[in-house]
């Protein structure tokens, strides 16, 4: 079996070893792309971008989780990523208004 992290037995466990396979960070979006009301949910806007990582930070499509932020409750709808890869993901988020809105991600290797 091999050994679960990034040092073997007798090397000295630095911050970096204890990084290794984890970055984190946020991305901020302003939606701008109107949707219009469909069904039970009104009308909204939708906004994207792009987060890249570092070249080299993962060699597999890591795991992401997403967590958006707003201060009035319900007014974001959704925060979801897309094109996910070893170099980066899309990040898009819908809500009821153009607030600029923060997004903190963790993408953590499989």
């Amino acid at each position: 079996m091999p050994f679960p992290y990034p040092w073997q037995p007798g090397m000295r466990i630095t911050a970096e070893r204890l990084r290794s396979g984890l970055l984190t960070g946020t991305v901020s979006i302003t939606p701008t792309e109107e949707v219009p009301a469909s069904g039970a949910l009104g009308a909204y806007l939708r906004g994207t971008a792009t987060v890249t990582f570092p070249a080299g930070a993962f060699s597999e499509t890591p795991r992401l989780f997403l967590t958006g932020r707003s201060s009035v409750p319900g007014v974001l709808i959704e925060c979801n990523y897309t094109d996910q890869s070893e170099a980066g993901f899309t990040v898009t988020i819908a809500r009821q208004t153009s607030t600029l809105t923060v997004v903190d991600w963790l993408a953590i290797a499989a």
